[in-house]
């Protein structure tokens, strides 16, 4: 499915020269405050700095190059290399973007949101062609230069909000109101949700929100849910899920935001001497390559990775070329198993 979306209003790039003017100094002050801050005092550092936050300034690295410059470079900005979550997307957009001679800048942002502003400003000033971004929630800020640099910008994985120029995902709140329907298809009704849901982590809060609002929806008491901050591995999910049947002994079946929370829940689940699925089902997001071969196997949502990746690299090297923006959403599948498979068919 597309949906097409308009162009956005087109901005001036603000100059040195524009920055200088602002701050009511020479263009060799502005020069010196970005190459040497040392020479320029402090307090005429931070307002030439607050003139380059104003006006969405980014130095050109390409200064020497001509005006209006741009490299063959692709920014290609994840907010996690844990666990390989994306490795997948970047793997297949890099060799798509090869065929095309168009080269792969990565940055990793941690769920970090100032990092993630650093990194998308020191990207915009090498020039790149592009900028292919994880998710379409980002500060303020971020969203401001991306629209600011008049280059194509792709926002990968999530399609569930505003969108910059270009997108190419899934609504992940749909992903989490589909586990709930599984699980209630499936004959449990006491649902908890475990995993890592960081403050900045919208796609599991989405994932989240879905699945409340479809138990809700199915006249179910409200989820048990217990969540960290911390990035998601098994130990975690082991201690979350221990914790969660202290507290809630009466729950038959949990939604884990990854697969490998739920690798840790399972082992926890055994621990208790608790069988699957019959006393409880797990189910899961992302189809790790493990998830076929824990005991028992794992019910999950398999995300179409390398879709997205050709899909990204397509839209790239569409819009460098003129076309108009658009949003492409991308199937994924619930891939029953062992853990969740009451009714057999």
């Amino acid at each position: 499915m597309t949906i097409e979306i308009d162009d956005t209003e087109t901005r001036a790039t603000p100059t040195l020269a524009s920055i200088a003017q602002q701050v009511g100094v020479s263009v060799n002050t502005v020069s010196r405050a970005l190459r040497a801050p040392n020479t320029v005092r402090a307090e005429l550092r931070k307002r030439i700095n607050v003139a380059m936050e104003e006006l969405n300034y980014v130095p050109n690295r390409l200064a020497g190059c001509l005006s209006g410059t741009r490299t063959d470079i692709v920014g290609v900005v994840v907010t996690s290399l844990y666990y390989s979550e994306f490795a997948s997307i970047i793997d297949t957009l890099q060799s798509a973007l090869l065929d095309r001679d168009l080269q792969v800048m990565l940055a990793n942002t941690r769920y970090n949101p100032d990092q993630e502003l650093r990194l998308v400003r020191s990207i915009l000033s090498w020039r790149p062609a592009a900028v292919a971004i994880i998710g379409v929630d980002h500060p303020p800020k971020v969203v401001e230069l991306l629209k600011a640099s008049g280059i194509p910008i792709i926002e990968m994985w999530d399609t569930g909000g505003e969108v910059i120029d270009s997108a190419i995902g899934f609504d992940h709140e749909e992903v989490g109101a589909a586990q709930a329907r599984h699980l209630i298809e499936q004959g449990y009704r006491k649902l908890a949700f475990v995993g890592s849901v960081r403050e900045n982590d919208r796609r599991a809060q989405k994932r989240l929100h879905g699945f409340e609002t479809e138990a809700a929806a199915a006249g179910l008491v409200p989820v048990a849910k217990l969540t960290a901050q911390q990035g998601g591995n098994p130990d975690l999910g082991e201690r979350l899920a221990l914790e969660l049947l202290d507290r809630h002994p009466e729950i038959d079946a949990v939604a884990c935001n990854s697969d490998v929370v739920a690798f840790g829940v399972l082992r926890a689940l055994t621990k208790r001497g608790k069988r699957m699925p019959e006393d409880i089902g797990v189910i899961a997001f992302g189809d790790n390559e493990a998830a076929a071969c824990v005991t028992p196997p794992l019910t999950t949502i398999r995300p179409d990775r390398e879709r997205i990746g050709r899909l990204t690299a397509d839209a790239i090297f569409a819009r460098i070329n003129g076309t108009e923006p658009r949003t492409t959403v991308v199937d994924w599948h619930l891939v029953a198993r062992d853990s969740t498979r009451r009714r057999k068919p």
